[in-house]
């Protein structure tokens, strides 16, 4: 496809950028719904997403169960709140039966063009954002080929465009596991890629050429370092204006710390390597009861770990969970800085739910303390994180535009700009250290110009901060923790 034939693309509304996802679960397997959009107004999010399977909407041909569906659009208030992924995991009409994952072909194309069009149109008007499948280069998560991807994605934009025209096709979440090819770091030394990132990058070229025609928005997963962001959202741009386009680019998910970042938890990387989902003969996800006992013996030797490796399981000791806590709340400010600075208008924090993963499970170590919220008793209780994910949104609401400024006195150092529209601009400042031993350091004293006369600043912990605004110059200490900075 080139330029000069492709469809326009489509203008995505200006509402509060920053959203947040569910979960994996909701509705299906013993996880039942809970309300949660609401919740994440409260945090000042303007965005949601759930996922939802072929077998849990339709579980026999025929027959729709729309009540997981029903209870997650009814607290919608606008249909640009709303984005929902269907998986295509059905135990009767894909090749693989499954109720959850992997994701296969449909084994009749008729039986999914209906299920996709009757789903989209019960709710035609009412969310704006579908997607199909996501992370498509993970095999437990689309135990398909690439032409088999593509070829299903017409089918999923055919349909959803028959039910409802306004609706927005979201091309299957690209996991974003990749270092854009050249990257280097800001001494000049070439960044090494991900291993195996050939074969997922090679992957989505092949949708970018063969499909562009059959989705409307790109779905980047913006895990991994932060200053990453921006140059793979670059990348991914590049590539599909070298295919004669350009359309918008969300980020499905983001969050972190992950297990895998600390170079202390590679010595583990052979336990993810071998996890994978072979459903069993009732459709349920089946994995090796070996990952299971890979953790546990994690766990039976747990006082001896790193504490980068101790901070992610369960029970750990306070002072590390709390230290989890505050690195993920820095990292989340960080995200969605290097985002916005992206031209990145929404995105979904990974996730609002709490943790559904038994301890010995592998998911669990990577994922399970990424919720906002945790359980307490029959109600949910929000984290240290969900306060700092409220204090951003309240500081940045209202978010035009954020421009990285040059600092070439202290490479180290990353300051935002943010251009507040009628609430004026702030500045967001920190300085770019070791994620686990960076806050033991003392900040360093760090200026920039302004035509300011006082100002006043927090950081995203929500400790006060002494700044001095002095001969036209904003003055302050400067650490890992992001630094909100206003006018007073």
């Amino acid at each position: 496809m080139t330029l000069a034939n492709a469809a326009p693309a489509p203008v995505i509304p200006e509402a509060s950028p920053f959203g947040v996802a569910w979960g994996y679960l909701y509705g299906q397997a013993g996880v039942k719904p809970r309300p949660y959009v609401c919740g994440v107004r409260d945090l000042g999010g303007g965005f949601s997403r759930v996922i939802l399977f072929w077998d849990q909407i339709e579980p026999e041909k025929g027959r729709f169960n729309w009540s997981d569906l029903d209870a997650y659009v009814g607290e919608l208030q606008n249909p640009d709140e709303g984005f929902v992924t269907l998986y295509s995991a059905s135990k009767w009409a894909t090749r693989v039966p499954a109720i959850m994952m992997p994701a296969t072909p449909a084994k009749n194309p008729e039986d999914y063009h209906r299920f996709v069009f009757e789903t989209v149109s019960r709710y035609r008007g009412r969310v704006r954002y579908w997607g199909n499948d996501a992370e498509p280069t993970n095999p437990a998560f689309w135990a398909g080929s690439v032409d088999e991807f593509v070829d299903q994605l017409r089918i999923f934009h055919r349909a959803v465009k028959a039910a409802d025209p306004d609706a927005l096709v979201v091309l299957g979440g690209c996991d974003g596991l990749f270092v854009p090819p050249g990257l280097k770091t800001p001494t000049g030394e070439p960044v090494p890629p991900m291993p195996h990132q050939d074969v997922a990058l090679g992957f989505f070229e092949h949708v970018l050429r063969e499909g562009a025609d059959a989705f409307d928005v790109f779905d980047l997963r913006l895990y991994l370092s932060p200053e990453t962001i921006v140059p793979r959202v670059d990348y991914i741009r590049e590539r599909m204006r070298a295919n004669g386009y350009e359309k918008p680019i969300i980020g499905g998910e983001y969050g972190g710390p992950s297990f895998y970042e600390f170079p202390e938890n590679w010595p583990y990387l052979h336990i993810v390597q071998q996890w994978s989902v072979k459903p069993d003969e009732d459709g349920n996800p089946a994995v090796d009861p070996k990952l299971g006992r890979a953790v546990a013996e994690l766990y039976e030797k747990m006082p001896t770990l790193a504490p980068q490796t101790r901070m992610f399981m369960w029970g750990c000791a306070p002072e590390l969970e709390a230290k989890y806590r505050r690195i993920q709340s820095r990292t989340l400010v960080m995200q969605n800085l290097f985002a916005l600075s992206a031209g990145i208008r929404r995105s979904l924090y990974w996730q609002y739910s709490p943790a559904t993963n038994e301890r010995d499970d592998i998911m669990g170590l990577m994922f399970g303390k990424f919720g906002l919220m945790v359980n307490d008793g029959e109600e949910m209780k929000p984290t240290l994180t969900a306060e700092a994910f409220k204090r951003m949104t309240t500081v940045l609401a209202g978010v035009q535009k954020v421009v990285r400024v040059p600092t070439p006195e202290r490479a180290s150092i990353h300051l935002f700009e943010v251009d507040r529209g009628a609430r004026g601009s702030a500045f967001v400042v920190w300085e770019q250290r070791d994620r686990f031993t960076g806050e033991d350091a003392p900040g360093v004293e760090f200026g920039w110009p302004t035509m300011w006369t006082s100002a006043r600043a927090v950081d995203a912990l929500g400790e006060a901060q002494r700044v001095a605004v002095e001969k036209g110059r904003v003055t302050l200490r400067v650490g890992v923790t992001p630094i909100y900075v206003v006018r007073e």
